[in-house]
């Protein structure tokens, strides 16, 4: 996947082109094998509305518009971050970008297009990773080290929520995602690795009085991003360690006949890092090591890989959609980078 395309080469348009003059093409050829064994009835009813050779004639159709970045768009750059660590959790509010430094224990939002540190930890007791808004002012805050945790924008309390799993201390949690019903998914993938693969997914009610948490999935490669489809019926997780992306019922989904698969490889880079989807359930991922942004649809087939400009750094690890545009964190050079998109944000992803 990583390998096949570029940035100004949407798979998605030049598959659907294709397949409908290849479509066109195959019925032509059937119509007249019809015709050469039929005769005049077959020639007549090659000629009726909607025949095979009138489709043939209309020609195979443009989707020109249809492009999720068009390949005359640009990366800009829209914030640099100083002395950065690694840049994650990207979150719009009221307009606002705030976002992560794991490795600096900071929580930052752009200023007129500035980075300003609004929290820091001087112990570096504190490791936020992933973040998402649960209300006007908290975010909830998987923290490497502390566990699930949230902090508040206005009073500036970083606080712990829970610090293990009935009593087994979590293994070092990374990313999380809303339901959209009161509840989140996180991911606890540790050290977790290919041959070791004793990474969690976890359910936390966290609007209950008291936060009601279970293990929800188990025996992960890393576990790294997570995301969901808008329908709330599927999880994504980036399974960091074996390059994939895996698809995973949710606890809302009801056919039993669903198990998780693995949705999607990647090729190239090390694996995928951050996950989101957009309002049409289409997948993307941050790849890490490949300096790519890597969409597939919902089904797993390939749309396209937009990469980032010539001279950008390859750590690509988090990424959101806002008002137009597709954002994209690189923490190798600490730079956090923008295109226009076609897509809509997934409003649960």
């Amino acid at each position: 996947m990583g390998i096949m395309q570029t940035h100004g080469i949407d798979r998605r348009n030049f598959l659907k082109g294709s397949v409908i003059a290849g479509g066109t093409m195959a019925l032509g050829l059937l119509a007249g094998c019809s015709n050469q064994a039929q005769g005049s009835e077959g020639s007549e009813k090659g000629s009726g509305e909607g025949s095979a050779s009138e489709f043939a004639q209309a020609g195979p159709k443009t989707f020109a518009d249809d492009y999720i970045v068009s390949p005359t768009a640009a990366w800009e750059k829209y914030a640099t971050v100083e002395n950065s660590g690694l840049i994650e959790g990207m979150n719009f509010k009221d307009g606002t970008l705030w976002f992560i430094d794991v490795a600096m224990s900071n929580i930052l939002k752009v200023e007129d297009g500035k980075a300003v540190v609004v929290y820091h930890d001087d112990a570096k007791k504190a490791m936020p990773n992933g973040a998402k808004f649960i209300d006007d002012t908290t975010m909830l805050i998987t923290d490497r080290s502390q566990g699930l945790c949230t902090f508040d924008i206005e009073t500036l309390e970083y606080k712990m929520l829970l610090g293990d799993f009935k009593g087994t201390p979590f293994l070092g949690l990374n990313d999380l995602v809303l339901d959209g019903q009161g509840g989140a998914y996180f991911t606890d993938p540790g050290q977790s690795d290919y041959l070791d693969k004793n990474g969690n997914v976890y359910y936390v009610r966290y609007d209950a009085a008291e936060p009601e948490i279970e293990l929800y999935k188990t025996g992960f490669a890393y576990p790294n991003g997570i995301t969901i489809s808008p329908d709330a019926n599927f999880l994504y997780v980036a399974e960091f360690n074996t390059n994939s992306i895996l698809c995973v019922p949710s606890k809302t989904y009801v056919d039993a006949k669903d198990t998780p698969y693995v949705a999607a490889r990647l090729t190239g880079g090390h694996g995928p890092d951050g996950l989101l989807t957009d309002a049409d359930g289409n997948i993307y991922a941050a790849h890490l090591k490949a300096g790519e942004v890597v969409v597939v649809d919902p089904d797993g087939w390939d749309i396209t890989t937009v990469r980032l400009p010539e001279g950008a750094g390859i750590f690509v690890s988090n990424l959101t959609i806002h008002d137009g545009y597709l954002y994209a964190c690189e923490f190798g050079q600490g730079i956090i980078w923008r295109i226009p998109t076609s897509a809509k944000q997934n409003a649960l992803g």
